[in-house]
């Protein structure tokens, strides 16, 4: 009877040890805190860039009008850096959630010239005629605009991918001045005589207007530190507030 009971009495240990293996199988597991959200901060971005810089119009000095259409290669053919061709650009950013602040401010000097000279010699008679033309532009356009994040996708070229699409609303400053410079001399020889005379005609002044403007901006991020957006706004719409000195007629 004795071996019984001891047999009993560890089958029933045996059971009991199994049944709270079998009970901490089976546990549910512990309550995980829900992940908090990410706390938003500002954030900054400045972008220098370069503009491929072309002139289209006419230019006045002293009542006489030149029409000028000099494309961007012609440009730095007939300057010379940093003299002639001077450019400081850069695009910066202040960003918080779905609303950004955006300046851009852009600097351009341009500076052409082009220069003639002939002579002739007819036996004891000579003449030489000489010009020259210098034409000195600079250009700031300074924008300051807000934005918002109407819409926004994930995942669209790759899993990291984002892409957001803004609305963008503000002014934009504009001052142009422009010097011009037209040179003449001529200079006449008769056997020892020596005749010579020379005429300078120069005019610069300066104009300064502001524009407001609204546009729109896609914005799409391939990879932290990737980034390409495509924007488009119009501006003026009759409002323009002129200021300055009106450039010479």
């Amino acid at each position: 009877m004795r071996r019984k009971a001891t047999s009993l009495v560890a089958l029933i240990a045996g059971f009991g040890v199994s049944a709270n293996a079998l009970a901490a199988d089976v546990a549910m597991p512990a309550k995980v805190a829900p992940a908090q959200p990410a706390i938003q901060t500002w954030t900054f971005s400045l972008t220098p860039y370069f503009w491929a810089t072309s002139l289209t119009g006419s230019t006045t000095v002293k009542g006489r009008t030149v029409d000028v259409d000099a494309g961007f290669f012609d440009i730095l053919e007939h300057t010379q850096f940093p003299k002639g061709l001077l450019q400081l650009a850069a695009f910066g950013e202040a960003r918080y959630g779905r609303f950004g602040l955006l300046t851009d401010v852009t600097y351009i000097k341009l500076g052409l010239g082009a220069s003639l000279e002939r002579s002739r010699q007819v036996d004891e008679l000579g003449f030489s005629v000489g010009a020259s033309a210098g034409l000195t532009i600079q250009m700031i356009i300074a924008e300051m605009s807000a934005a918002y994040e109407i819409a926004q996708w994930s995942g669209l070229t790759s899993p990291n991918s984002n892409t957001a699409f803004d609305l963008y609303a503000g002014g934009r400053l504009w001052w142009q001045h422009a010097d011009g410079q037209i040179a003449v001399s001529g200079t006449v020889n008769i056997s020892d005589l020596t005749f010579s005379r020379s005429g300078v005609l120069s005019a610069k002044g300066d104009v300064t207007w502001v524009d407001p403007l609204v546009g729109a901006r896609l914005r799409h991020q391939f990879a932290p530190g990737w980034n390409l957006a495509i924007s488009g706004d119009i501006g003026g719409f009759g409002a323009a507030s002129f200021r300055g000195r009106p450039l010479p007629r």
